[in-house]
């Protein structure tokens, strides 16, 4: 039963474009992982640049940089 948790600066999409971001995210995990739709749930926070920082990146990013599956390209 995945959950995915993404976070991320304002992207400013429509509810019809998170929409179809969501139906696009769901459909691709569930196939690469083998897993049917319904047991997939999507959490989606979009935050300004300080709560990014303080709530993102020192508590989730910074500390688990070695075991990060993908790796940030950047410094904050």
């Amino acid at each position: 039963m995945p959950h995915i948790s993404l976070k991320c600066y304002p992207k400013g999409l429509s509810e019809s474009q998170l929409q179809q971001f969501a139906d696009e995210l769901t459909a691709f995990v569930g196939e690469r992982l083998n897993t049917p739709t319904d047991y997939i749930t999507i959490d989606y926070q979009e935050l300004g640049e300080a709560e990014f920082k303080t709530e993102v990146w020192d508590k989730a990013i910074a500390p688990q940089a070695d075991t990060l599956l993908r790796k940030p390209h950047y410094q904050l």
